[in-house]
């Protein structure tokens, strides 16, 4: 079974020696577009020893964070040998994490990650271990992230729905508008200030006029239909009686039933 760990990986700040100027949005942007676990090694070697990963990136303040799963040997062996730096390598625009290592040196950058034009940076792992609490409100966060995009979406499908009855929408564009209105979250600038794009796009076809009524019945009319030869044979035989008059409006009135 893993154990988890959490590990500070570094902080916004000036940074020299790398040519880098690191503020709380570009960690806030490491954190939005964090979704695969990282691979974590042992001393960036390139033989691939992993020993855990990554799995989970937060923010606090100027700080970034992370959850590291190793694996029950290496933990033992770090914690026997008192190795807790960690050396967290990013791309130069600061967008995305390519690796994370424990190392014993974790100031000095590997010529492999230098080639590869990766900017790393020092961390340490924590000594307090992610408690059974912890855990229990990351599975909570989880369940509470589900519950929130399924709202979304139905909150989206009733919107569509009614851009379709109204005909500012048509079916052919509907799962185009469905992906904006769920993952256009990208901020642009718009009307002076700033707004996702999805919500650029709901102002866009609210202020759409009608086109075409899609899913609408056309009321019935009081025009009669003529009966075929065959529909006025069937009711002779039965309704002799009855004046074809009468039978019509014995017909109409059915149909508005």
């Amino acid at each position: 079974m893993e154990v988890e760990r959490e590990a500070k990986l570094f902080e916004a700040g000036s940074y020299p020696d790398k040519g880098l100027d690191v503020g709380e949005e570009q960690l806030q942007a490491l954190v939005d577009s964090f979704s695969t676990p990282v691979p974590l090694m042992l001393e960036h070697l390139p033989q691939g020893w992993q020993i855990g990963h990554l799995k989970a990136l937060w923010r606090r303040g100027k700080e970034l964070f992370g959850r590291l799963a190793l694996l029950p040997e290496a933990e033992a062996l770090l914690k026997r040998l008192g190795i807790r730096g960690i050396s967290v390598a990013v791309t130069p625009d600061v967008k995305r994490i390519v690796e994370v290592s424990v190392t014993a040196t974790p100031r000095v950058a590997d010529a492999r990650l230098l080639s590869a034009n990766a900017v790393t940076f020092s961390g340490e792992i924590l000594l307090t271990e992610v408690t059974a609490l912890e855990q229990d409100m990351e599975t909570l966060r989880r369940r509470a992230e589900a519950a929130e995009f399924a709202l979304r979406e139905r909150e989206v499908e009733e919107t569509l729905q009614r851009w379709l009855r109204v005909g500012k929408l048509t079916p052919a564009v509907r799962e185009m508008a469905k992906t904006l209105l769920l993952q256009g979250t990208q901020a642009v600038t718009f009307a002076g200030g700033n707004a996702s794009v999805a919500e650029v796009f709901f102002r866009f076809v609210e202020a759409l006029p009608p086109m075409v009524r899609f899913g609408e019945v056309a009321p019935a009319g009081d025009e009669e239909q003529p009966l075929s030869t065959e529909q006025e044979a069937f009711l002779r035989k039965y309704w002799g009686d009855l004046s074809p008059e009468q039978i019509a409006r014995y017909i109409r009135e059915g149909r508005r039933r």
